[in-house]
C-alpha cells in the first residue's frame, strides 16, 4: 500500500471527529498495519499525548544552533493553531510526528539536507612579511624571524610580535590578510590584542616605536587596544579611528556601511571629510554610503558578538544575515524572490555550527526554502 500522508491525516482526523463509513474503516484497517502509524494513533488517542505536544510548540526554542529565532508571523500562527478545535490539534500533532518518516521517504530531498554540509570557517591567514615572503597561517604552529629582529610566532590560535632587542628600526610592516571563510588572532607588538573576521586585512608596524601607533585595516575586526601614552590610529578607506586604550569593533568592507561600535573606553571616529563624533560605550558611528555620518545606541553583541563565537541579529533582514554567513561560510547566495530579502529575524547564531543547521530551521519557519550545490545556496519560497 503506497501512502499518502494527507489522506492518512484526513482519515485519522475524521476518526476521532466524526463516525467513518464502512469503506473508510477498512481504509483505516489497512494504515494500521504499518508500524509507524499504528504507534502515532495510539498516542493520537492519548488527550495527555496531544496536550503535551502543543505545550512543547508552544514554548519552543531551536537551542543550540540558532537560539529564539523568530518572525512576528511565526508567533501569530502558533497562537492561531492554538484556537483550533480538537480534531484539527490532533492532524497538526500527526503532521510533525510524520515529518521525519515522510521526509525519508523522499531520498532527493534528504541527500540534499544531509549529504552535503558547509562546516563554518577556522583559523586561516596568509602573513605578508617586510621582505615580501608569503607565510601560511593555519593550524600548524610556527616561529621565524622578521628583519632587524623582531620574533614572529604562531600558536594556540594567535599571532604575536616580540622585540625587546636593539637594532630595530621604524617602518617594517608586515600584513595579515584573512581570506573568506578565516579568521586570526594577532597580538601586536605593543600589546593590542586584534581578532580580524573573514575577509579582512590589516598592515601594521611590526614594532610601534614613533610618537604614535597606527594600521591600515579593512574588513572586520574586534580591538583591545593596549592602554599607552601615544594614540592608537585605525586608518581605513573611508575614516580614521583614534584611540588611546579601549575595545571596539569596526566593520569596514569595501562598498559598505562603515559601523564602528565601542565596548570600554573612548574613540574618536573621523571621516575623510572631516566629520567626527566622539562615541562612549554602547555608542556606534556609522558612516552611510552617502557619506552621512551617525551617531546611535545600539547592542554592542549585535556587531562584536562574533568575536565570542556568536552571531546576534536583532530584526535584522535575511540578506544582511546572508551576507555576514557568505563571508563566514565561504558560499555563494542566490535570491529567486527578491522579498525575501526584506524577512527579519532575532536570534543567535552559534558561529562554529555547520549553515545547514540554520538552513534547515529556516524551512521549518515555512517561509523560505533552500537548495544547495556545493557551496551555492538558492533562496526561494
Amino acid at each position: 500500500m503506497k501512502l499518502d500522508l494527507y489522506s492518512v491525516v484526513e482519515l485519522f482526523r475524521k476518526s476521532f471527529s466524526t463516525s467513518l463509513s464502512d469503506e473508510e474503516k477498512e481504509e483505516l484497517d489497512d494504515v494500521l498495519r504499518d508500524d509507524y502509524l499504528k504507534e502515532a494513533y495510539d498516542q493520537l488517542s492519548d488527550e495527555t499525548f496531544v496536550l503535551d505536544k502543543f505545550r512543547e510548540f508552544d514554548a519552543y526554542e531551536y537551542i543550540p544552533a540558532f537560539n529564539k529565532l523568530k518572525t512576528f508571523r511565526r508567533y501569530t500562527r502558533v497562537r492561531r493553531w492554538i484556537t483550533w478545535g480538537a480534531s484539527v490539534a490532533a492532524v497538526l500533532v500527526l503532521v510533525f510526528v510524520f515529518v521525519y518518516r515522510w521526509e525519508r521517504q523522499n531520498e532527493e530531498r534528504i541527500a540534499k539536507i544531509t549529504q552535503h554540509v558547509v562546516l563554518p570557517g577556522n583559523n586561516a591567514a596568509i602573513l605578508k612579511l617586510a621582505d615580501g615572503r608569503m607565510v601560511e597561517i593555519g593550524k600548524q604552529p610556527l616561529e621565524l624571524k622578521e628583519v632587524k629582529g623582531s620574533v614572529v610566532k604562531y600558536e594556540n590560535g594567535r599571532l604575536s610580535y616580540s622585540s625587546g632587542k636593539e637594532g630595530i628600526i621604524k617602518d617594517v610592516y608586515n600584513e595579515l590578510i584573512v581570506p573568506i571563510g578565516g579568521e586570526c588572532h594577532i597580538l601586536l607588538d605593543d600589546g593590542t590584542e586584534v581578532w580580524l573576521n573573514a575577509g579582512s586585512r590589516l598592515t601594521y608596524s611590526v614594532a610601534f616605536l614613533g610618537e604614535k601607533r597606527k594600521v591600515t585595516f579593512s574588513g572586520e575586526a574586534f580591538f583591545e587596544v593596549k592602554k599607552d601614552s601615544r594614540p592608537f590610529i585605525v586608518s581605513m578607506e573611508t575614516g580614521d579611528v583614534t584611540v588611546l586604550g579601549t575595545s571596539f569593533g569596526i566593520r569596514a568592507y569595501p562598498g559598505e556601511m562603515d559601523y564602528t561600535t565601542l565596548v570600554t573606553g573612548k574613540v574618536c571616529f573621523q571621516s575623510k571629510e572631516n566629520e567626527s563624533v566622539i562615541l562612549s560605550p554602547g555608542e556606534q558611528a556609522v558612516l552611510h554610503l552617502s557619506g552621512r555620518l551617525e551617531k546611535r545606541v545600539v547592542n554592542v553583541e549585535e556587531y562584536v558578538g562574533w568575536k565570542d563565537g556568536l552571531f546576534v541579529f536583532r530584526n535584522e533582514t535575511l540578506s544582511e544575515i546572508m551576507k555576514i554567513l557568505e563571508r563566514w561560510y565561504g558560499v555563494n547566495v542566490i535570491f529567486l524572490d527578491e522579498s525575501l530579502k526584506e524577512l527579519e529575524y532575532t536570534g543567535n547564531l552559534e558561529r562554529y555550527d555547520s549553515i545547514n543547521t540554520f538552513l534547515q530551521l529556516l524551512e521549518r519557519l515555512k517561509e523560505v526554502h533552500y537548495e544547495m550545490k556545493e557551496n551555492t545556496i538558492v533562496l526561494y519560497k
